[in-house]
């Protein structure tokens, strides 16, 4: 596969990279505990369906998996992200600051599931280039 920077033209890349930031955003303003994240699950389950990967959810209580199937046979890999958040209040002054009381990202779990659909929107622009299947684990409750 090429690099990105050669396959994705810059409005694309703008596009993908501006919907990561506003998930994180989005995420990281409603924060909720291990084994709560209903809120986070339907928007990675929305996002996953939208690019046409295949959603399992409702794992382990609020944990989603996606398959990305390759049109080529090989292997499957896995990559994984968490998404619960922490309980202590939030200090920081930004608009997105958690608006849930005494529960906030401290610990950057919020980064790592908008990276992870991030990584979802640029690999299913290849599935027809991809030899197996790709993976993603929206882990619940990993504070826990």
């Amino acid at each position: 596969m090429k690099i990105l920077h050669e396959v994705l033209n810059d409005e694309i890349r703008k596009r993908i990279e501006d919907e990561i930031i506003n998930i994180r955003r989005d995420i990281h303003e409603y924060p909720e505990l291990g084994f709560n994240e209903v809120r986070t699950a339907s928007i990675v389950v929305e996002k996953l369906k939208e690019l046409g990967i295949e959603v399992h959810s409702n794992i382990a209580k609020t944990g989603v998996v996606g398959l990305l199937k390759g049109k080529h046979q090989g292997k499957t890999i896995l990559l994984r992200a968490d998404m619960d958040a922490l309980a202590m209040e939030e200090l920081n002054d930004i608009p997105y600051k958690s608006k849930n009381e005494g529960i906030m990202h401290g610990c950057g779990h919020d980064a790592h599931t908008a990276w992870l659909l991030g990584a979802a929107m640029v690999l299913a622009k290849f599935k027809d280039e991809l030899y197996g299947n790709v993976k993603f684990l929206f882990q619940p409750a990993e504070e826990t």
